[in-house]
């Protein structure tokens, strides 16, 4: 059995009973001015009495130097002097050692005795060769490039891996040699000194892959002895894509993310590019980018929100007209989308169903019977007060109240949740006429402000029967429509003509006793309604008795305080009117004498078609949108827009009919001569 050293710390010994008892050799191994690849430690005895020993260690340490430490136990009929001998190698233990060193050395029962071995040799450039001056193969110990282990491969006069043979014997120069295509040569020193297939009249040309013109500065020159490939050319050799017919040295640097031109950066003549701006189309934050057209373009860097028209100002648009921006458009716009009928604030998605026969919550099904009163829903009538009475107007309140007025001193109230109307006829003196209009003021308790055809302007709390306040203007009040102007209550009023005037007057009244008449003339006025100071609107004009039968339209003008004519007198086919309802700033409907219809489109007034079945003299109006509006026609007919026509829903023509208003299409009010009320459903 082959027996080694053991390479342990001097503290093992002493573990090692018997082998302490016997003896045993510590050898410190030392090298300077080289690290060994590898390092053989031997031992033997002095007198060649049993067998050696032997082991092949690493190098440990810098490459300045290093040392090991060996245990030697002496074997079995081995006397006491041992000689111990360390051979130091350059890369592997084989072949002739670059240095050795041996002692004799006596051991001494039960000791452990030293032994120091000293290796010295020189790898002045560490490069894990010694020097051949002390005993190494390391023929130039200057340069770390010069050695055995060096490959040898270029043209320089120097015998880089040291085997003694020249560059014409190693690189096999002046020998034949074959480059390139059938292009047969002699191997020679290249200029940048690598070997070279020299080829007379050979062609070197490099890729040309995206076929630019210019060659890849990566690739190394081809030898091409029959013509030029298609994909390749002599030069230049400048291009640092070749993947890119844009880029090549020289090449206009454009607007798309590449160095073009090979000066190692890229876009640099668009300073702009990754700024901050604003997208100009949706007015989004962005930043600039390339545009694909040699420019720079401004991008949205956030998700863009789409904005939806919202006309009847119900919370849907619809998802025609919508647009992306995070600007705010002209209009109405909200974010939700999907509503099937943007002219009527009574439909749209998630909306519960009432009873107007419209699919108000958008899902194409019909209104469920449950939402309709028992039976097929119709318009129900009452007779209120004697059969005698004249109601002239109907005021409808979000609270329920319902509030009509009439010749003479009459009015009467339907509570919220009510059933029955209060009739009162005395208290609040309208003179010998009635009342022609009143307004019903929620912001104050339900109180009540009336206008006479005999000029009287008062108003009525819900907790008193009387009324209070009287104002004598001594010209008929037609019509009376509360709008606040801050935090005051403005009540604007129209009059028609008074005795032997032909003209009516405009009036802002403020419930109590202050008054002011317009001071724009104005032709008689027979309604007024609004919902601001900036979308009010009073319609009336002239009967064909007086002459040719004319509408008129003002609007109040905010700036100056004064009403100015719409010219609606201009369009062909109409009639005085008689009746104005305002949704918001954008819509607006109007109605008259001989079917005259009209609707405000936010600009102007525009004719509508109206059937001619019958010619109506329409007498009021209500609208929910742009396409949900009621009119009422004095011979006992009731109509509605449905946003594309108008169409009849109502008939009974022993009825006269002077006045609409309702909360909802499932909660309208009408009344009329002969004490009539109807309420639609019933």
């Amino acid at each position: 059995m082959r027996r080694v050293l053991l390479l342990l710390p001097l503290l093992a010994l002493a573990g090692c009973k018997k082998e302490t008892a016997q003896g045993a050799v510590k050898v410190t191994v030392t090298y300077e001015g080289f690290k060994p690849g590898c390092v053989r430690v031997q031992a033997r005895d002095a007198d060649g009495k049993g067998e050696p020993l032997s082991e092949d260690l690493d190098g440990k340490g810098g490459p300045e130097g290093g040392s090991l430490i060996v245990a030697v136990f002496p074997q079995d009929g081995w006397g006491s002097t041992i000689q111990v001998e360390a051979q130091a190698f350059e890369r592997i233990c084989a072949g002739n050692p670059v240095v050795s060193s041996s002692q004799r050395v006596t051991v001494v029962a039960g000791e452990a005795t030293p032994a120091a071995l000293q290796l010295l040799a020189t790898d002045h450039d560490q490069d894990g060769y010694v020097s051949i001056r002390t005993g190494g193969s390391d023929c130039n110990d200057d340069v770390p490039a010069i050695n055995p282990g060096v490959t040898e491969e270029r043209c320089n006069g120097v015998d880089d891996n040291c085997n003694g043979q020249s560059d014409r014997e190693e690189l096999r120069l002046e020998q034949t040699c074959t480059e390139g295509t059938g292009c047969e040569g002699v191997r020679q020193c290249g200029d940048n000194g690598r070997v070279v297939c020299s080829v007379p009249n050979a062609i070197l040309a490099y890729p040309d892959v995206d076929r630019d013109g210019h060659g890849d500065k990566n690739a190394e020159a081809q030898t091409f002895c029959s013509g030029l490939p298609v994909g390749y050319v002599t030069g230049p050799n400048d291009d640092c894509n070749d993947n890119s017919v844009t880029v090549y040295a020289g090449a206009p640097e454009l607007c798309d993310g590449l160095d073009n031109d090979c000066d190692e950066a890229e876009d640099e003549t668009f300073p702009q590019l990754g700024t901050a701006c604003t997208d100009p189309a949706s007015q989004c934050a962005g930043q600039f980018q390339c545009n694909g057209t040699n420019s720079v373009t401004c991008v949205a860097t956030q998700p863009i929100p789409t904005l939806y028209p919202d006309d009847d100002g119900d919370g849907y648009g619809r998802n025609s007209d919508a647009q992306q921006t995070c600007g705010q458009p002209t209009g109405t716009f909200v974010s939700q989308g999907g509503d099937c009928d943007d002219g009527n604030r009574f439909r749209h998605p998630n909306r519960a169903e009432v009873c107007d026969g419209l699919d108000n919550d958008c899902d194409n099904q019909p209104e469920a019977a449950a939402v309709c009163p028992a039976g097929a829903p119709a318009w129900q009538q009452r007779t209120v007060g004697p059969s005698s009475r004249s109601w002239q107007s109907v005021f409808t309140s979000a609270s329920g109240e319902v509030g009509v007025v009439g010749h003479f001193d009459a009015r009467a109230r339907l509570l919220p949740g009510g059933t029955t109307f209060q009739e009162t006829t005395t208290g609040c003196n309208p003179t010998n006429s009635g009342w022609n209009t009143l307004w019903l003021d929620e912001a104050n308790n339900g109180r009540g402000y009336f206008g006479s055809a005999g000029g009287r302007l008062v108003y009525q709390d819900t907790t008193n029967q009387n009324c209070a306040s009287q104002l004598d203007i001594d010209r008929p009040v037609e019509s009376l429509v509360g709008i606040r102007n801050g935090g005051s209550l403005e009540l604007h009023g129209v009059t028609s003509p008074a005795g032997l005037e032909v003209n009516g007057s405009t009036f802002i009244w403020n419930g109590g006793t202050g008054l002011t008449y317009g001071t724009t003339g104005v032709s008689p006025l027979y309604d007024v309604h609004g919902v601001s100071r900036a979308a009010l609107f009073a319609v009336g004009g002239y009967d064909a008795g007086v002459g040719a039968a004319e509408p008129r339209i003002y609007r109040f003008n905010v700036t100056t305080g004064q009403w100015q004519t719409e010219n609606v007198q201009s369009i062909p086919g109409l009639a005085r009117l008689n009746g104005v309802w305002v949704v918001n700033e954008r819509v607006a409907f109007a109605v008259g004498n001989s079917n005259s219809v009209l609707r405000w489109n936010g600009t102007s007034w525009s004719k509508m078609d109206f059937p001619d079945d019958n010619v109506e003299s329409l007498t009021s109006v209500i609208a929910f949108g742009a396409n949900l509006a009621y009119a009422t026609a004095y011979n006992g007919r009731i109509y509605r827009y449905n946003g594309q026509r108008w169409e009849e829903v109502f008939e009974d023509t022993s009825l006269r009919i002077n006045d609409i208003a309702g909360t909802s299409p499932a909660d309208l009010w009408v009344v009329g001569e002969n004490g009539a009320i109807l309420h639609w459903p019933q």
